[in-house]
């Protein structure tokens, strides 16, 4: 089971952590004026290609080494196993690249938003306060384990799904 559990996890993880820096690297380039409106749409259907493998992981088990029969609870472990590899091949991916070749996100994105909000009529009082937000999580962003801890949990729930859906479509009896 080990053995099923790493090698789809480090699968899922290298494709979640290869479109992650692929996606931003081309956010970067074409500006968020350009990418954010699609950003978040192409973010998350690669989180949904890369946990795909999660569904693969629960069959082969099931498939190669328990006689084509999986309880649900065994199928769940599975899944939720190859979701936290996958989850936490990504967090340090974004990590690597953050402190390495991206510093900048976070204030490049925060000023996009102001941006976006003055561009969209908000008043001056609104958008002093979400500087201010933003300027706290920008803050909040430096420090490396809550950094981690965000970007985990960005597919994380999208990989729980992922498990439910293919624990509940995979047992069988």
């Amino acid at each position: 089971m080990q053995k099923t559990i790493i090698r789809f996890g480090l699968i899922s993880g290298a494709v979640s952590s290869v479109l992650l820096v692929l996606l931003t690297t081309i956010g970067r380039a074409i500006g968020f004026k350009t990418f954010a409106d699609y950003g978040v749409w192409f973010g998350f259907t690669s989180i949904i290609l890369s946990l795909t493998l999660v569904y693969f992981g629960i069959k082969s088990y099931r498939d190669q080494h328990s006689e084509g029969r999986i309880t649900f609870g065994k199928a769940f472990q599975i899944g939720i196993s190859v979701t936290v590899i996958s989850c936490v091949c990504y967090a340090i991916t974004w990590l690597i690249f953050y402190f390495n070749f991206f510093p900048t996100f976070m204030e490049d994105f925060g000023a996009y938003h102001l941006q976006k909000m003055k561009e969209d009529g908000k008043s001056a009082a609104e958008i002093a306060q979400q500087a201010t937000e933003i300027a706290k999580a920008n803050a909040q962003y430096q420090n490396p384990f809550y950094n981690f801890a965000v970007t985990f949990m960005e597919p994380f729930p999208v990989g729980l799904l992922m498990t439910l859906v293919s624990a509940l479509a995979l047992k069988k009896k």
